[in-house]
């Protein structure tokens, strides 16, 4: 079964361009638009989301950093727990660059491989 990519694109033959769901574009791709989605921000799925963006204007490191570390487990194995396996996040706030980095490693459960990225997001 195959779904549409993010970021929305056309493929060489002008199609959409697709991903197979559950490899690992998919799973990626599902991950950095749960992060980068605000709650509420989905009609049907006002729940969907993580409070990175509310949480940026906030103090850096220490709370702040664990609040939104927690947060985002929770929120990453509740929604997509079926296609991966979470096994470390961790929130850095780089004050000195002013950007906020997470850095997410986790298991794809389809192909039982392990994967990781690291999503960073500009603070001014």
């Amino acid at each position: 079964m195959t779904r549409l990519a993010f970021p929305f694109a056309a493929a060489p033959d002008g199609r959409s361009m697709t991903v197979d769901f559950g490899d690992a574009a998919h799973v990626r791709q599902s991950l950095e638009l749960l992060i980068m989605t605000i709650p509420g921000e989905r009609v049907m799925r006002p729940d969907y989301g993580s409070p990175i963006r509310q949480m940026v204007f906030n103090a850096g490191n220490g709370a702040v950093a664990i609040a939104l570390e927690a947060t985002l487990q929770a929120t990453i194995t509740q929604w997509l727990g079926h296609a991966l396996e979470l096994h470390d996040l961790t929130v850095d706030f780089m004050d000195n660059e002013a950007v906020l980095a997470i850095a997410v490693t986790y298991e794809i459960r389809a192909s039982k491989t392990m994967s990781s990225f690291t999503l960073r997001q500009d603070l001014a």
